[in-house]
């Protein structure tokens, strides 16, 4: 495997995201990279009324693969909850040099000034996508739609930010504890990847 990947597709625009729907900004900015986005609003995605009119209401595990599916995107929901931190990050790498963005359910500890709080880190869940990483740097370039605009990294060649594998594995480690999630899963470690025929 190479020691530096960027996805050759991207996202048209990052967004920033209000106080919900991140699973629906990373799934737009997935059909954005493929040339298939046509909303205006990412919640316009959700496929029951709750989530289009109120607040994010994700329900199922395969609720994002669905949504990707009904424009011609191949997904699995998986978790990889059984793997070591080590094979984890290779996972995440692998699934990238197949030049595919992936999905990721985080805790997100982050306050709006980029401080973390480990505590709200294992209260709040969030979704964001990887679109590449670098060996040497020990990071993924991200695109995380709660991140406030004035925190982006515009010099980056793919995302709005960054995270170290360290901060991947941290924040990554979350669902199991965290019932108020299990409308999706009650898997730790869970992503979306596409698959390519």
């Amino acid at each position: 495997m190479v020691s530096k990947y960027i996805a050759s597709i991207k996202p048209k625009e990052y967004l920033k995201q209000g106080l919900s729907h991140c699973g629906v900004y990373s799934v737009k900015a997935i059909l954005s990279a493929y040339g298939k986005d046509n909303k205006v609003h990412p919640k316009e995605y959700h496929t029951n009324w709750i989530g289009r009119n109120l607040f994010s209401f994700a329900t199922g595990e395969k609720y994002y693969n669905n949504i990707l599916a009904s424009y011609g995107i191949k997904s699995e929901t998986k978790s990889a909850e059984d793997l070591s931190d080590k094979e984890k990050i290779e996972l995440l790498k692998n699934i990238l040099s197949k030049d595919t963005p992936v999905m990721i359910r985080i805790g997100n500890g982050y306050f709006p000034d980029k401080k973390y709080n480990p505590i709200i880190g294992k209260l709040m869940p969030h979704w964001i996508t990887l679109w590449g990483y670098d060996d040497n740097k020990q990071l993924f370039y991200v695109y995380d739609s709660g991140l406030p605009v004035k925190f982006w990294d515009k010099s980056l060649p793919v995302g709005n930010t960054k995270r170290t594998h360290d901060e991947i594995i941290r924040d990554w480690n979350f669902g199991r504890l965290q019932p108020w999630c299990w409308n999706t899963s009650s898997r730790n470690n869970l992503y979306v990847e596409i698959i390519k025929d």
